[in-house]
């Protein structure tokens, strides 16, 4: 048999055919491949990049577990959980809830058991809306910990790294908290042994799981489309720098991301104005056209994981510009983000999906005012904390803008400078007085969680009246797209009639059935993990097991 032949056929040349295969390698794509390995289903990983971890390789790699049976998470409950959810989530696919709740213990189980990832809880880190019913103010996110490379299969060494990654644990981060305080030294050396940490050491993990269980990983090997078989799916096509291949298999697992790294579908489907996103350029899009081919519904397409970015001149990943998302740099004091009127429009420190859909919001004229914004700060900011591409001396890279006053700025930057000037002077009578009365920011556990933990009093607030001031353009962007195929909650591809045998979505490769809600640190992640566990379950049919 000829190594085409052995292709057309659903084997390699040397004669070994799939179960399983799994488009992509991000973390939800990974869970389903260790899962179906481990059942001893032959399972084939396919990544379009040259590189694995997806998206969840550039992301903090936290993941967001309620219920979890550790001793910070004691006070949680399956019932907090589901009443929180649900007041965040679409109230279309309750059973979806349901599914997250009780799988994601077994999951974070699973991936201990199945890896070398050891997840560690975050005892202090807020869920996103604190103020809602069956919140808790920490210990539902999980980071890790340190993760060596040289321990794993080579493989892992192929995960990819965002630009500007640095190897800190969340808890590290906790307590140095700004640049200025990081143990660099250590920081260099464990980068320097192999240490990772974060997205990377989740990816490398779950790799590392995968192979061992018997998978076989491939980069450069692009799913175009689905081979039909009968009523479902049978199958991939494959187009790599040698050529297309076909490859059957018994289940498909599509988990390759979103569409928002296709400018296309983004112009034609996200808000207007939506110009920037940190999710994986590799995510073009494949589940959208093939919802199209196979007549397969869709849901959710105009939502996103929204985060407010920064652009850093010169970064790029794969070729194009790659953002920096804006968290905590919107808590600090002495800063706050306005539009084109230089007007405040939300509590800067507010959720960075909640600060997203202020972005997109549209007025009584249908107008998106607040599209295009400026980060304000002064002196005091730029010399205590930090910013992407900013230093506190020298010379200013090319997104910043500064000025000897505020008009000035204003003048440069194309903001009413009436209005910045306004807004500036009621935000230092605000700072002065400790209590925001317009946006109340730093006025809950969130804000405060991201403000700075050596202030006193409102750890949000602080004047800007130290010139010069300066000021850098906040982008809409996401670190993902939340539209895709419907699936069910075993992560079945819905068609008209019921189930498409043989085909499963995970992760953004499916309609995220929460909405636009986000319900804390490392949902995204957390998400398309249960649904990778639950989709192998039911191809290995063990579901539950």
């Amino acid at each position: 048999m000829t190594e085409t032949e052995a292709r057309r056929a659903g084997e390699t040349a040397d004669g070994t055919a799939y179960d399983v295969v799994v488009a992509g390698s991000g973390a939800a794509g990974l869970t389903a491949a260790v899962r179906t390995a481990r059942a001893g289903l032959r399972t084939l990983v396919l990544e379009a990049a040259d590189e694995f971890g997806g998206t969840t390789a550039l992301s903090g790699g936290r993941v967001w577990v309620p219920v979890n049976g550790t001793p910070e998470n004691a006070g949680d409950s399956p019932e907090a959980a589901r009443t929180y959810l649900s007041q965040l989530f679409d109230p279309r696919w309750p059973e979806f809830v349901e599914a997250f709740v009780a799988h994601a213990p077994r999951m974070r189980e699973f991936v201990e058991e199945a890896t070398p990832h050891r997840f560690a809880v975050c005892p202090h880190y807020p869920d996103y809306h604190p103020h809602l019913a069956g919140a808790t103010v920490g210990g539902r996110c999980f980071d890790m910990e340190v993760l060596d490379l040289g321990r794993l299969v080579p493989e892992a060494a192929r995960v990819r790294e965002a630009p500007g990654y640095v190897p800190i644990r969340h808890a590290e981060w906790e307590e140095w908290r700004y640049p200025a305080h990081f143990d660099h030294e250590r920081l260099r050396a464990r980068y320097a042994a192999g240490g990772r940490t974060g997205g990377v050491a989740l990816a490398a993990a779950l790799v590392d799981g995968a192979v061992r269980a018997g998978a076989r990983l491939r980069a450069g090997a692009r799913v175009v489309d689905v081979l039909r078989a009968g009523d479902g799916v049978g199958g991939v096509v494959v187009r790599t720098p040698s050529g297309t291949e076909h490859i059957r298999a018994r289940a498909v697992v599509l988990a390759t991301g979103g569409f928002d790294g296709n400018p296309r579908l983004r112009e034609q489907l996200l808000p207007a104005g939506l110009g920037v996103s940190a999710a994986a350029p590799s995510n073009t899009g494949l589940a959208l056209d093939l919802a199209d081919r196979l007549g397969a519904p869709t849901a959710n397409v105009h939502d996103g994981w929204w985060m407010p970015m920064a652009q850093v001149p010169g970064e790029k990943l794969d070729g194009r510009d790659y953002p920096r998302g804006l968290v905590r740099e919107r808590g600090t004091p002495r800063a706050v983000i306005v539009n084109t009127a230089g007007r405040r429009f939300i509590d800067e420190a507010a959720p960075y999906n909640e600060f997203g859909k202020a972005m997109h919001r549209l007025d009584e004229l249908g107008r998106t005012p607040n599209r295009e914004a400026y980060l304000i700060f002064d002196e005091g900011f730029r010399s205590r904390y930090p910013f992407p591409g900013l230093t506190p001396s020298g010379p200013l890279a090319g997104h910043i803008v500064s000025a000897g006053s505020l008009a000035e700025l204003a003048r440069r930057i194309g903001v009413d400078a009436e209005g910045l000037q306004e807004s500036v002077a009621r935000w230092n009578a605000f700072s002065a007085q400790g209590r925001d009365e317009e946006f109340h920011r730093g006025e809950n556990p969130y804000d405060r969680y991201y403000g700075d933990p050596w202030q006193e009093g409102n750890p949000n607030l602080g004047p800007i009246d130290r010139p010069p001031y300066y000021a850098t353009r906040v982008h809409s962007g996401c670190i993902g797209s939340k539209g895709g195929l419907t699936t069910d909650t075993a992560g079945r591809v819905l068609g008209a009639d019921g189930p498409l045998p043989g085909l499963y979505a995970v992760g953004n490769a499916a309609a995220f059935w929460a909405g636009d809600g986000y319900p804390g640190p490392g949902a995204t992640l957390a998400v398309g993990m249960v649904m990778g566990l639950l989709a192998a379950e039911d191809i290995a049919g063990t579901a539950g097991s």
